[in-house]
């Protein structure tokens, strides 16, 4: 008997490990599952035609665990929002992944200007449907205004690093203004959605205004 009771004692501690680190998985599980089901139905039905009850439902956990994993509905487009821009939850910002990091290897300014299109098509594709869930928000929930104006600002600070590393130095204040509204979500759905275009025709399309606006004082 005193055997069996040294031997669970020993094992304590690895069993306590065990079983952290298996509630660490399923919490990271269920938080994939809530944020891939919350942005499919911010995408498909907006800002006010998405409840957590309705998040909660297509991931197939209680509105409790919604509430408990992401705080609040603007809380949790705003994690969606932040996948949709770098890909992933990983905590890697944009400039740190190569999909940003490729475009100061290509070996010409043609080659940058078409690395950068090919992640602002990327990333537009995945983000435009949210974006437009978020400025629906903003007109009533002032969290989401700030969101969304942080979000400009840190697009638009990026706009400026990535000019900076096509042209080997600082872009003229007019080219980055110019750069910010040609690579916007909001440019990309008109053509793609509203124009019908295909996103091949929409990157030929935005390399040859970035190669302008490059090419020129601003």
């Amino acid at each position: 008997m005193s055997t069996v009771e040294h031997d669970s004692t020993a094992g304590g501690s690895g069993t306590r490990r065990y079983r952290s680190s298996l509630r660490r998985r399923q919490a990271a599980q269920t938080r994939a599952v809530v944020l891939e089901a919350a942005t499919r139905l911010f995408a498909e039905r907006g800002w006010v035609g998405t409840g957590m009850r309705d998040v909660a439902r297509a991931a197939g956990v209680s509105v409790e665990t919604v509430y408990a994993t992401f705080g609040s509905k603007a809380d949790l487009l705003k994690w969606a929002l932040e996948v949709a821009v770098v890909g992933d939850d990983a905590p890697v910002p944009l400039a740190a992944r190569p999909v940003y990091t490729a475009i100061g290897a290509g070996r010409t300014t043609g080659e940058r200007i078409e690395i950068t299109v090919r992640m602002v098509g990327l990333i537009n594709a995945r983000l435009h449907r949210l974006a437009a869930a978020l400025r629906q928000g903003a007109t009533v929930d002032p969290t989401l205004a700030a969101v969304g104006a942080d979000l400009e600002a840190q697009r638009r600070r990026s706009i400026t690093d990535v000019a900076g590393v096509i042209l080997g130095r600082r872009p003229d204040p007019g080219q980055v203004d110019e750069l910010w509204v040609q690579t916007g979500d909001q440019v990309y759905a008109l053509f793609i959605e509203g124009c019908g275009w295909s996103r091949v025709r929409y990157e030929a399309w935005l390399i040859d205004r970035i190669e302008e606006i490059l090419d020129r004082p601003g």
